[in-house]
């Protein structure tokens, strides 16, 4: 069976919700995407308000979780993400967790505007911020707060 690599950052940093997605998708640990920022824009039905996406910065990065996922998770992934039609689907490079370059897709929303999200998605970003010991500044810049 071929494996690809996905690269999570925003609501799929929760496992149970990637449990649900893609049950056989492995995390391979954290990891990160350099030359990119946290953002929020869009609407989400389902969260009620914008959703997590990543903005090209040279200066920055954004944490997330590296997962190796067989072909029928990612179609899934890509239903559950709106690809091609709402985010976008690319291959980009990312650090592994001891720095190592791999590539991976990435899930980017193109946004004309940013927006704070809601309240109840922000929680799920933040619990997975703690539980994975990622610098909560990049979550709270991206909320328009200190970068």
């Amino acid at each position: 069976m071929k494996y690809t690599l996905y690269f999570a950052y925003g609501s799929n940093l929760d496992p149970r919700q990637m449990r649900r997605r893609c049950p056989s998708a492995r995390p391979l640990g954290p990891a990160a995407l350099p030359g990119w920022r946290l953002a929020f824009g869009g609407h989400s039905l389902t969260w009620g308000g914008p959703v997590a996406t990543v903005v090209q910065d040279a200066e920055v990065r954004v944490d997330g979780i590296l997962y190796k996922l067989c072909r029928d998770d990612l179609v899934e992934l890509d239903r559950f993400e709106g690809h091609p039609h709402v985010y976008r689907r690319v291959r980009l490079p990312v650090e592994g967790i001891q720095g190592e370059p791999r590539r991976a897709y990435v899930y980017v929303l193109a946004v004309d505007e940013e927006e704070a999200p809601s309240s109840d998605y922000f929680k799920v970003l933040w619990r997975a911020y703690h539980r994975l010991g990622f610098d909560h500044q990049r979550l709270l810049a991206a909320m328009g707060g200190e970068r």
